[in-house]
Order: C-alpha cells, then structure tokens, then sequence
C-alpha cells in the first residue's frame, strides 16, 4: 500500500481507529521516521488486534493525545477524522494552536 498523499492536515482533529483516543495533528512525516524498534512494536500491537502490520510508506502523524501529556506517532491507516469535536486537552496545545470556531489553528506558518 503505497500512499503519496497525507488525508489530514495539521490542526486537524483525529481519532485512532483500534484504540479510541483522539488528538490534534502538529506534524506529518510522509514515511514512516522512527526507528526499527518502534515499528517493530507497534506491528506487534496491530497484529493482538487483528490487524495487518504497518506499511512505512505511507504518512505518519504527530498527535498531541487527548487526556495526556504525551504525543502519538500514527499511521494514516489507523486515522480516521474524529467526530467528537469537544476541545482536546494536552499540556501543550496553546504553545502549537489557538482555536477558534472549534477549529485549531497553528500559531506558526507551516511550510
């Protein structure tokens, strides 16, 4: 599964399909970045839920994670658009966004 396009677009609102959680995309990666062990693991979470492994070449998000203080690194094919769109609440939100109109706006221009 090759995929030359990213579906979502920084500040948009996202939900991962298998785990539920929700967070606002900062950054997109065209391929996967990290390294060999990360994928390694997640692979192996995808594949206690059923699912097909990772394909690297494909985009790959920076969430910042509702609920929490950390970010998420996934896949575009365990995104879908989120249809919860009450605020999302992560210690680092205001630094990256203001929001208005129940839309995030990044607070720097995005190259």
């Amino acid at each position: 599964m090759q995929i030359s396009h990213a579906q979502f677009n920084i500040g948009q609102v996202v939900q991962h399909k298998h785990y539920g959680f929700r967070g606002v995309v900062f950054d997109i990666d065209f391929e996967y970045a990290l390294d060999e062990i990360w994928y390694q693991e997640a692979c192996k979470a995808m594949a206690s839920l059923g699912q097909p492994p990772i394909d690297k070449h494909q985009p790959f998000y920076h969430i910042l994670t509702d609920g929490s203080d950390h970010e998420s690194y996934v896949s575009q094919q365990n995104l879908c658009a989120a249809k919860d769109f009450t605020p999302v609440k992560h210690v680092g939100i205001d630094a990256l966004f203001t929001r208005s109109n129940g839309q995030y706006i990044h607070r720097f221009s995005v190259n």
